[in-house]
């Protein structure tokens, strides 16, 4: 137990110390700046009294998410160096909240490998990383209303487990705490707000039905949550904002976004879905009583895939040919036939081809690791026909409670996501909520005994540690430094506006930003060119126009 202890600490000091690392080189950024001033007045916050001020405006004027603009415009007051050290432990925070929730017990400090996992995981599958968990203004948003749901969520997931052992539920401060915390949680972020109250009204239901008793903290949080959630979506600023946002947008429209969306966010999630998979084989094999399988020698594919792999990584150190061929064989012969070659459609193209290299390595790794991990557990392609042909999908998922889980989970994942067709925009940021549901899921998995044991055996273990290490460290080490490049290039433009702000400038030119590189999105910084960046710096540094390399 004291081994556990000890390593759980260290394994949370190295969360947060990465985290530090991340917030520190993140500079002020695009709406950051009209934040640090009274909402849509120009006048920079001076007081505690200026940041409800400037809330209240918002809410007003431009959304109803009160909590997260409250928290976000007070430590952009308080200053950067308590930010950081804030949004860190608020990252820290989310992923002992999912190791809690996939063990589904509170003592996370027995599972320090686990706690590691849920931090890797959540590196490598929150889509656009940089601008959800790192970012203050995005950070505040998405990461720190996921925090409150999933630490509201939780005594209702304990509550589930206690009923099942013929146990009582009890939660900490009773109905008050709960409705308390019912309200932070539903005045977050509007799809995660709708799931939480959903999830929370169906638990404390089931509940009711199935075991005759209903704890008074139960509908009291399901309340809470409902209330927050109508002062989130009852703002008049939501109703302003989506005025401008949704006018002719039809539905058609919407389900295209929701499409979208839902597809960015497996491609994040490839690491977790692999793992699901990979779990479902074993507890399919595992209930029709087959053996496991020895080792199975690499394959055909497998080297395809380490050919297609060392292909991307030539091209990606030298001129980038291979994504520059297929950028050019789409914008020249498949665009012009679709009537879709317009000058900004290709531009937006060629935006996303310069990062194709880089997001296809990242894959393939993938892969390659998935079919070793295969091998190495036996699970052939005929052993996984002769599983499925033994044993029905809904006897599988019978047999193992881990696995009814994690399908759950998804479940609830994928209509979090859904809540978002009643919105104007779908961006992949939005899905945040999900995926953490996603990672959930399979950190659930990974500590069920069955799937546990497998991946314990030597082979497995190395292959496992390799994987993990490897993506984590060709992911984190870019992001690191591209964070610190643009940490210093940010440093040098600020400097710049500063100085001419002094002397009385009215126009101040900036130098292009060189290296646009965004480590899969891990970094978050665009050039000045936008104009959400370059409007709020001139109100907030008091001059007149910021240019770009001349523009």
């Amino acid at each position: 137990m004291r081994r556990n202890v000890l390593e759980t600490v260290l394994i949370a000091c190295g969360i947060f110390g990465f985290m530090l690392a991340l917030n520190h080189l993140m500079p002020i950024h695009r709406d950051d700046y009209d934040y640090s001033m009274i909402w849509k007045t120009g006048i920079h916050i001076a007081s505690l009294g200026d940041v409800f001020d400037s809330a209240y405006r918002h809410y007003f004027l431009h959304g109803g998410r009160m909590l997260t603009v409250c928290a976000l415009i007070l430590f952009l007051w308080l200053g950067k160096g308590l930010f950081d050290i804030a949004n860190a432990l608020m990252f820290l925070a989310l992923a002992v909240l999912l190791t809690m929730h996939a063990r589904r017990d509170p003592f996370f400090w027995r599972a320090p490998g686990l706690l590691a996992a849920a931090g890797i995981l959540l590196w490598l599958a929150l889509p656009h990383f940089g601008e959800v968990a790192v970012w203050k203004s995005g950070s505040t948003v998405y990461l720190w209303s996921a925090v409150p749901a999933f630490l509201f969520l939780l005594p209702y997931n304990l509550g589930l487990r206690a009923c099942a052992d013929g146990r009582r539920p009890r939660v900490p401060g009773g109905p008050l705490s709960m409705f308390l915390l019912g309200i932070c949680a539903g005045w977050s972020v509007e799809n995660l707000a709708v799931t939480v109250v959903l999830a929370a009204a169906g638990v404390s239901f089931y509940i009711k039905k199935a075991y005759k008793t209903l704890p008074l903290w139960m509908p009291a949080g399901t309340l809470g949550a409902l209330v927050g959630l109508i002062g989130l979506v009852a703002a008049p600023g939501n109703f302003a904002r989506y005025g401008e946002q949704g006018t002719g947008k039809g539905i058609l429209l919407h389900i295209g976004n929701q499409l979208a969306g839902q597809g960015e966010m497996a491609l994040y999630l490839l690491p977790v879905l692999l793992i699901l998979l990979t779990a479902w084989r074993l507890y399919r094999r595992a209930c029709a009583g087959l053996p496991a399988g020895e080792t199975v020698r690499p394959g055909i594919g497998t080297f395809v895939l380490i050919a297609a792999l060392l292909l991307l990584v030539f091209s990606h150190m030298t001129s980038g040919f291979v994504a520059q061929t297929i950028r050019d064989a789409i914008v020249f012969h498949v665009m012009p036939p679709l009537g879709i070659d317009r000058p900004k459609t290709i531009r937006l193209f060629t935006n996303v081809m310069n990062g194709f290299e880089e997001a296809a390595i990242y894959w393939c790794t993938l892969l390659v690791f998935y079919a070793r991990i295969k091998q190495t557990l036996g699970l052939s392609a005929a052993s996984i026909r002769a599983a499925a042909a033994r044993v029905p999908a809904a006897e599988a998922l019978c047999a193992f409670p881990a696995a009814r889980y994690a399908l759950f989970l998804a479940v609830l994942a994928v209509c979090d996501n859904l809540v978002m067709l009643a919105a104007p925009t779908f961006p992949g940021r939005a899905t945040f909520g999900a995926a953490a549901m996603f990672v959930t899921a399979a950190l659930a998995v990974l500590h069920d005994p069955p799937v546990r044991t497998a991946l314990r055996a030597p082979a497995a273990r190395a292959i496992c540690g390799a994987a993990a290490l490897l993506l984590f460290a060709s992911t984190a080490v870019p992001a690191l430094l591209i964070m610190n490049e643009t940490a210093d290039a940010d440093a040098v433009r600020v400097a710049l506006i500063k100085e001419a702000a002094a002397r009385g400038d009215a126009v101040v030119n900036l130098p292009p930003i060189e290296h646009t590189n965004r480590a899969l999105r891990h970094v978050y910084y665009e050039d000045w060119y936008n104009g959400v960046t370059r409007d709020g710096a001139e109100e907030y540094y008091g001059v007149q126009e910021i240019l770009v390399g001349g523009k």
